[in-house]
């Protein structure tokens, strides 16, 4: 171990190009203050929020072992040109510093390098020199120890010098599709002026598209956020809108980033995609962000996921405060496709004649990604906070959304897809809410059904806001004070509602009660009895409404419900209405899957989104 004193620094001309690849950042209040995704420290080290530093007395210890501050030895050694490492801190005083190396196989930890560092004034310190990565697979991360008193640390990064860098101005357009989320919408354009606009180094390398299908916002000030009001086509309109606008000014942008509308952004993932870009080997490689909940900010909803006729979530639901799921997502997995909340493509992979699939919300970044045979990668702390599904306000329209998009896709790219597989996902959706006594949901899944019968045509003859307006008239709606009052424990009850084999025959035997006489209901005369069930509007089950004469679906996050009554005549209706709507897919599907596959070109074309969207070039300027 030796000890170096440093003076101040002199630089010194070099034939390679040292490459930023990540900064080691801090919790701020401006974005997440979830300590455990950035740091580990012991009572020695105190956190300074306003000064966006760490001040240490003798014997303070920082890990950075974390989610964004560790750094993924193996992916940038796979697929960029980097082959040694340089670490560079900002500190002031003595210290012992290591570099650790995590195996995401053994999880041993294994120490790479050390020194000792003395700085008798806040200065950038090279610390480490030539870290050769080949040898590592997992995280490389630093440990930090204060010999003295009076210590700071305010940050770092790692950086790496290339051979032969190529000179070509590399840019990126931020593409945000938008519908009345203004509060979000500014917000982050407002952080990332502050954390990217602002950086000399970055300043010129991103343009922000934000596409506004709600046309609510006002023009931005900053020449470099364009503001284009866009018919709303949903989802898959707005992006397509942004890649046209893009696709104008295609020698300027190498790669295009979506993002979400209703998200908290971390800056620091918008400059990892830009550094790791800049020097990656395959440049059709694509770079997928995870997401991470709103409400709970160490929970990975999925980081990446795999379509193979249904949605397989990859790394679902995990606490990324700890280690070893930090080293699990590490472990590279089979992804073909990455959720749109953020997700950067390189502009060659994609061209007037290869635009998304006018699906209006749900499945467009699936279908895409597919038909392009995307290649994705994932790195930690490349991520959004998005706010939770089971806490949108109105999550019964997505049924109809989900339901039909999911079947054209299985439809046009699963030759196991069959009119059976068909027939028993329209059996198994519509009952499932007749059995919940959400009937007008049922009713909306077979309208789905129905519009898919009508063939891929009728996507071109519809005004796509006028059925989006109908299919909400066509849901439940939700109140702030339901009828039916919210009692928890109720509500935990029906959380935690198991059955044996013979009561699931049972109610599977009288189609959930619907055959069995009123007066083996039950009673309703008291809140503890069972007469009414409480239900969450994600994860409610037909065991919950068994023999219950009402029911609340209840956003406990919102405060808000609405009440389903049992009602055999609409259970019926419906059960004669799914088999009708049956019958005719076993007749017509063949044609179908032949029709919607000969007519995915002529829907994916520029010509056909100028026409959709309602585009007159003219006269549409770019703001």
């Amino acid at each position: 171990m030796t000890e170096v004193i440093i003076n101040p620094k002199v630089e010194s001309k070099n034939a390679l190009t040292a490459v930023k690849l990540q900064n080691i950042v801090l919790p701020n209040t401006d974005i997440c203050t979830t300590e455990e995704l950035f740091l580990r420290r012991n009572f020695k080290c105190l956190l300074n929020y306003e000064q966006n530093r760490i001040e240490l007395k003798q014997g303070g210890i920082i890990k950075f072992d974390t989610y964004f501050n560790s750094f993924s030895a193996h992916k940038w050694q796979a697929y960029t040109k980097v082959k040694t490492v340089n670490i560079n801190l900002s500190l002031q005083g003595k210290f012992q510093i290591k570099l650790l190396q995590a195996d995401y196989f053994s999880k041993s930890v294994s120490l790479v390098n050390q020194a000792v560092i003395t700085s008798g004034n806040l200065d950038n310190v090279d610390v480490f020199h030539d870290i050769e990565i080949k040898a590592y697979k997992g995280l490389l991360y630093l440990e930090i120890e204060a010999l003295e008193d009076n210590c700071i640390f305010t940050g770092g990064y790692f950086d790496a010098k290339i051979n032969n860098l190529s000179e070509i101005n590399e840019k990126i357009a931020i593409v945000i599709c938008t519908y009345k989320r203004e509060e979000y919408i500014y917000k982050n354009i407002q952080l990332l002026e502050k954390y990217l606009f602002i950086n000399p180094d970055l300043a010129n390398k991103f343009e922000i598209f934000v596409i506004d299908n709600g046309r609510t916002l006002n023009n931005f000030l900053n020449p470099k956020v364009h503001l284009i009001p866009n018919k709303n086509t949903g989802g898959s309109g707005g992006y397509t809108r942004g890649i046209l606008e893009v696709l104008e000014h295609k020698s300027d942008f190498s790669y295009i980033i979506f993002m979400d509308d209703d998200v908290v952004v971390a800056p620091e993932a918008f400059e990892r995609i830009y550094n790791f870009q800049r020097i990656i080997n395959d440049k059709s490689l694509c770079i997928g962000g995870s997401m991470l909940k709103l409400d709970n900010k160490y929970v990975q909803h999925e980081n990446g996921a795999i379509w193979d006729d249904e949605i397989v979530r990859i790394k679902p639901d995990i606490d990324l405060r700890i280690l070893k799921n930090v080293l699990f997502n590490e472990v590279e997995e089979h992804i073909n496709y990455n959720g749109w909340w953020l997700f950067c493509f390189p502009t060659k992979i994609i061209d007037n004649f290869n635009l998304p699939y006018p699906f209006f919300v749900r499945g467009d970044d699936i279908e895409l990604a597919i038909r392009l045979k995307q290649r994705i990668v994932t790195l930690n702390g490349i991520c959004v906070w998005h706010e939770s599904f089971e806490n949108k306000s109105s999550p019964a329209s997505q049924h109809y959304y989900s339901i039909k998009n999911e079947m054209i896709l299985s439809i046009i790219y699963s030759d196991k897809f069959s009119k059976i597989s068909a027939i028993k996902k329209i059996f198994k959706f519509s009952l499932k809410e007749a059995f919940c006594y959400k009937y007008k949901t049922a009713n909306l899944i077979l309208q789905a059904a129905s519009d898919l019968l009508n063939g891929p045509y009728y996507l071109k003859t519809i005004n796509p806001e006028d059925k989006n307006l109908e299919v909400l008239r066509m849901t439940e709606k939700a109140v702030k004070k339901p009828e039916l009052p919210f009692v928890y424990g109720k509500y935990e009850k029906s959380i935690e509602e198991r059955e044996d084999s013979l009561h699931r025959w049972l109610r599977l035997i009288t189609l959930n009660g619907h055959l069995l006489p009123y007066f083996l209901f039950h009673k309703q005369n008291k809140l503890s009895e069972k007469g009414y069930t409480i239900v969450p509007t994600y994860g409610y089950r037909p065991i919950n409404f068994f023999r219950a004469r009402k029911g609340l679906y209840y956003n406990i996050n919102t405060h808000e419900g609405f009440v389903v009554i049992i009602s055999r005549v609409e259970f019926f209706r419906i059960l004669v209405k799914t088999i009708r709507i049956c019958l005719q897919m076993a007749v017509k599907f063949s044609r179908l899957k032949q029709l919607y596959r000969q007519t995915l070109p002529e829907l994916t074309n520029k010509a056909f989104w100028e026409s959709y969207l309602g585009i007159n070039k003219s006269s549409d300027e770019r703001c």
